[in-house]
């Protein structure tokens, strides 16, 4: 959820009401025009779950098209050329190749710095939209398979991109789950912990859900769905009905069967958007949205959210390591000053409460301008993101 509302906050509600023929406005006005105004302004999650996987099938079935189209000039288009019948290494080959040509790489700020002859605004916002349409596609990929250091890896993407439009807790709890996985946990923990993230409830296959759905789930069937009403919805009540949830679905079940209950969900058939699909990629096809133009304006700057979560991200870093190690520094003066009082009393047990205090002061304003100065000099880490362990 919170992935496909970055991608609504980045391309969708930056951009205005009547964007330009080849945002992603535009492509969405196509596949669901009744829908335009609830997905510029409030959209549902499955609603963008749905417009990102359709939008980016399409954007990427034209952008084999534009490949092909290049390599092979004798096949008039795809399906013709997929007719052929060509190798799985000549696929692979072609996708590594389109993978360099139509993803935006990882610095944007190279596209920005070329002169504005030599720059396609348009062409970098579809390079954009293939980077984080796959990228959202793989991270719902790896949640589905229990792939969670394919999960992981992901992870590390959006940590920078949930900072860079806005969703600064979620980038924070990223990093410091990143951080405790791969840093500080133990392996053994580390690996407990992985394994028990997500589970497969049903046992089918790419059917895999985060520990929280599932226990959302239970939740639903104990307090709503079996968990009584009026006087009998109690907690002990459901405490006790607990256990039988599974008892109760297969009761249901059977009951369904035994009556041939056909429609006993209320989850549609899959759509068929052929005709759809096709539609709009010849729409892409009239604005050559996967073509290279030099020199083609937008009215609509791209902005480089990784580029701005990686700055903002190492800035609170920076600024928490700095502020823990100026409490360590004060909480060390304290310790200091205690060993310190305790000495002379020992020592000489005949001086004066002033005296003591008056040399007790006069060491910790000595130590506290050298720890200030040592805090001052503290600088950028280039070496990692990751806070070290004695941040936590």
């Amino acid at each position: 959820i919170a992935c496909a509302d970055a991608i609504w906050r980045r391309h969708i509600k930056s951009s205005e009401s009547d964007g330009e023929p080849t945002d992603l406005m535009s492509y969405i006005s196509r596949l669901r025009p009744y829908e335009r105004n609830k997905i510029l302004t409030n959209p549902t999650f499955r609603q963008l779950h749905e417009v990102i996987t359709q939008v980016g099938i399409v954007l990427r079935l034209d952008a084999w098209r534009v490949e092909v189209s290049r390599r092979y000039p004798k096949y008039p288009s795809l399906e013709a050329w997929a007719k052929s019948n060509p190798t799985w290494e000549e696929l692979i080959e072609i996708a590594n190749k389109m993978l360099k040509n139509f993803v935006m790489g990882p610095d944007l700020s190279r596209e920005f710095r070329k002169k504005p002859s030599q720059r396609d605004k348009v062409f970098e916002k579809t390079k954009s939209y293939h980077k984080d349409f796959l990228l959202y596609e793989e991270t719902s990929y790896s949640m589905n398979h229990g792939d969670f250091g394919r999960l992981d890896s992901c992870f590390s993407e959006w940590m920078f991109y949930f900072m860079g439009c806005g969703k600064a807790s979620y980038a924070q709890e990223i990093l410091r789950y990143l951080e405790n996985m791969y840093i500080i946990y133990p392996k053994p923990l580390a690996k407990a912990i992985h394994m028990n993230s997500l589970v497969n409830p049903t046992g089918r296959k790419d059917h895999f859900r985060g520990v929280d759905w599932v226990i959302e789930h239970n939740k639903l069937y104990m307090k709503r769905i079996f968990g009584e009403s009026e006087s009998t919805h109690t907690v002990k009540r459901m405490i006790e009905a607990s256990p039988l949830i599974e008892i109760y679905k297969d009761v249901q079940e059977q009951f369904e069967d035994l009556f041939s209950l056909s429609h006993k969900t209320s989850q549609d058939s899959p759509e068929e958007m052929k005709l759809t699909f096709q539609k709009l990629q010849e729409y892409m096809q009239r604005y050559q949205t996967n073509c290279l133009t030099p020199g083609r304006e937008s009215e609509h700057e791209l902005i480089d959210t990784m580029g701005m979560g990686i700055s903002k991200l190492t800035k609170t870093i920076e600024k928490a390591r700095k502020k823990w190690k100026a409490g360590h520094a004060a909480q060390e003066r304290l310790e200091n000053m205690s060993r310190k009082s305790q000495f002379n009393m020992e020592v000489d047990p005949g001086s004066s409460d002033s005296e003591i205090r008056e040399e007790s002061e006069s060491d910790f304003s000595e130590s506290s301008s050298d720890e200030e100065e040592e805090v001052i000099r503290i600088g950028h880490d280039d070496v990692s993101l990751f806070v070290d362990e004695a941040f936590e």
